[in-house]
């Protein structure tokens, strides 16, 4: 097994055990925590936070004429826009950033944040079509993800590999501690929880 893109390395972890970095009788059940607790933050925060390698095109169905909600695109390098105007499947209209269409949130690029809105600006002349076929109208080129793993997501990561390590150490689904007791829960360590909820993306009606 392989870290398959996780929020937390190898080395972090180790560290965060007081396992030596040259100790590798435990590397297979530390990457299995790794990924799934990059996963388990996934699910939580409703969107993943590694980015595409490549550029990758995905369909949807807009919103309203104006507005249709995207994955999280991480950059606007390599963003290609383009709508089925004749209902065929075909995505021939391509569209141009700041002058037929922006993206949301407006500051999403500043504060580190990826995009996941496209919003129409020339309205009197650009529609998307809402198609009674069922066929999505909108076509969107792009890395999907976010540029970089943040800070609380790295953190919250490490807290929940920790839990995941010693989940097989637990006697019917507890953790021995001179305190008491640990429970090991399905969901998210509540301090992992805490530390992305900042990230949980909001959910579209």
């Amino acid at each position: 097994m392989t870290l398959t893109n996780a929020y937390a390395s190898m080395a972090a972890l180790k560290a965060e055990l007081n396992i030596g970095q040259a100790d590798t009788s435990y590397d297979v059940k530390l990457e299995t925590a790794l990924n799934s607790a990059s996963r388990q933050i996934d699910r939580h925060c409703g969107r993943r936070f590694w980015q595409d390698t490549a550029v990758v095109d995905r369909q949807y169905y807009a919103d309203t004429p104006y507005l249709v909600h995207t994955d999280d695109i991480s950059t606007l390098t390599g963003l290609v826009v383009k709508v089925d105007t004749g209902d065929d499947g075909t995505y021939a209209t391509t569209l141009t950033i700041n002058t037929q269409f922006i993206v949301l949130p407006t500051n999403a690029g500043d504060d580190g944040l990826p995009w996941y809105m496209i919003r129409l600006v020339d309205a009197d002349t650009t529609t998307f079509p809402l198609w009674t076929s069922g066929r999505p109208s909108v076509q969107v080129t792009a890395k999907f993800g976010f540029a970089t793993v943040p800070d609380d997501v790295n953190k919250a990561c490490l807290i929940q590999a920790t839990q995941l390590f010693k989940a097989s150490d637990a006697v019917f689904g507890g953790l021995s501690f001179d305190a008491g007791i640990l429970r090991v829960r399905e969901t998210l360590n509540p301090m992992a929880a805490a530390l992305v909820e900042y990230y949980v993306k909001p959910r579209v009606a």
